[in-house]
């Protein structure tokens, strides 16, 4: 059994509680370090606690899935309890600072720890709020406005594409980073895919923020010519700043001039920020993510201190792939700086991949590292559409999500963990 510490507004909340391990975040990246840490023999339950106010783990990836028609909710969520390692300390009131140089960790509810080692892996938050009008429409079962990068408005685009019959559509993408830049194409692809089976006369708009549609060469190439191929209309250096009825109003990032689009279903992405608590504890870079060396994890200033996964500072695309990659390297640094008193090795390199869904049976498999140069495993795979891809993506990605990570098994492409002696 897992234990949980609430020390709400009791006389214990002044009570220091000690930890060699702490993490704070339990979503994927947090999740799979204490997995790891503990298969490998590095450290017992007991000696990590997880601060984590959320109840429920998601399989955000699947989110996507679901607005596409591929998957149902209920696949891409379990309660925490089930997916923390046994016996292990979780306290579920969220951090609200961190004072490095005392190795301690403030939480709302009063909550007062120490750690040892300490590694920040809560991710990015989705900001609807930023964007004026888009949560009340969001919210609003009749209007057509929906989001894969909420379970909830992703279920609402998967029904909206359902009964779309014609007229325009329009995708957004915020600045970036945000989780996983390939999903704001990723449901682009899948809409269209459904829409021209059913034929549904459709105008695809893609409103982008950025002036690339994709940040890798080779990608974006092939990307470029899916949407003229698809007749996906793409609109660069616009970015969505209101939502009204039936209309989206965009800046255009050169002029600041605004400009008017008409809707019959917008399908936008939120701008996406890292926690608050970071800067505050004067642990993040100028864009408030978490500051640290991108080979080996640790934090610029603070040896005891390490991140990974979408909070971090690291120059990559944000993905589950990247997490996978850079566990393994944290893990090996921090027992190496804490346990062998010896300085980290730069083992990350950047990895990530963003596996796109081109249709509703073929998938873009994008690899690439630091300073957007490939680093592809299945080459002969990764030059189009590839139904093999597909497959990975949508049926044994879940799979091993569920059921091998949270073990600490899962090495991303490197395979099976277990069976490579780690």
């Amino acid at each position: 059994m897992k234990k949980i510490d609430c020390l709400r507004g009791c006389a214990f909340s002044a009570i220091k509680v000690h930890s060699p391990i702490a993490i704070i975040g339990g979503g994927t990246a947090g999740l799979n370090v204490a997995a790891q840490l503990i298969a490998d023999g590095h450290a017992i339950p007991q000696q990590i606690r997880i601060f984590e106010p959320s109840k429920i783990h998601a399989y955000q990836p699947g989110w996507t899935m679901i607005g596409g028609g591929l998957c149902d909710v209920k696949q891409t969520l379990k309660p925490m309890d089930q997916v923390f390692p046994k016996n292990i300390s979780v306290s579920d009131s969220a951090v609200t600072k961190i004072i490095p140089q005392e190795n301690q960790i403030e939480t709302l509810d009063g909550g007062i720890y120490t750690y040892d080692q300490l590694v920040i892996a809560t991710g990015i938050s989705t900001d609807f709020d930023s964007i004026k009008g888009a949560r009340k429409y969001l919210e609003d079962s009749n209007a057509p406005v929906a989001s894969i990068y909420n379970y909830k408005y992703a279920e609402k685009m998967n029904r909206l594409v359902q009964e779309f019959e014609g007229g325009n559509i329009v995708y957004t993408e915020p600045p970036l980073p945000i989780k996983c830049a390939g999903a704001p194409q990723k449901i682009i692809y899948l809409s269209h895919d459904r829409l021209n089976k059913r034929g549904i006369k459709t105008h695809h708009h893609f409103y982008k923020t950025a002036g690339v549609i994709f940040g890798v060469p080779k990608y974006a190439e092939i990307l470029t010519e899916f949407c003229k191929t698809k007749q996906i209309n793409c609109h660069f250096k616009q970015k969505l700043v209101e939502v009204q009825d039936h209309v989206a109003i965009f800046e255009n990032q050169d002029t600041k001039e605004l400009k008017s689009v008409s809707f019959d279903l917008l399908h936008l992405v939120p701008p996406q920020t890292p926690g608050q608590f970071i800067a505050k504890s004067g642990l993040g870079d100028q864009a408030g993510f978490t500051q640290v060396n991108p080979n080996t994890l640790q934090h610029v200033t603070y040896k005891n201190i390490w991140s990974l996964g979408d909070c971090s500072s690291l120059p990559t695309s944000k993905t589950a792939a990247a997490v996978m990659a850079q566990t393994p390297v944290l893990v090996k640094n921090l027992i190496r700086s804490w346990k062998l008193k010896q300085d980290p090795l730069p083992g990350y390199l950047g990895y990530t991949s963003c596996p796109i869904f081109t249709s509703q049976s073929k998938l873009l498999l994008a690899e690439f590292k630091y300073n957007s140069e490939l680093d592809e495993t299945f080459p002969i795979f990764q030059s189009n559409e590839s139904r093999l891809m597909f497959h990975l993506k949508k049926d044994f990605f879940p799979f091993a999500y569920w059921q091998i990570m949270v073990r600490g098994w899962w090495g991303g492409r490197d395979g099976l963990r277990f069976f490579k002696g780690a």
